[in-house]
């Protein structure tokens, strides 16, 4: 990962290193700068879905799941991503 390149996902806050984060910190920041944009695109992929029947739930509105949707691969992928590379962005934040 290319010095300039990290800075500025540590910026938007896509990635990001503290010593005494935990991983519920971690998804809570992640939920937050990614999670949320992410799930304003599966909303709007979601308008072209009618509705989506969920057993023992009911029917639940297209774009209703595609934020559903898009929250959670949003956090889960970049949550992914800061625990995976956690040595490196240690060496970043070091500034090595």
């Amino acid at each position: 990962m290319d010095y300039k390149f990290a800075l500025e996902l540590n910026k938007i806050g896509i990635v990001a290193y503290n010593e005494q984060e935990n991983l519920w910190q971690i998804a809570k920041r992640c939920a937050a700068s990614t999670g949320i944009p992410m799930a304003g695109a599966g909303a709007v992929i979601g308008l072209k879905t009618g509705s989506v029947v969920v057993p023992g739930i009911g029917t639940i509105a297209g774009p209703i799941v595609g934020a559903l949707t898009g929250l959670v691969s949003g956090t889960f992928s970049c949550t992914l991503l800061n625990v995976a590379m956690k040595d490196e962005l240690k060496k970043i934040a070091q500034g090595n």
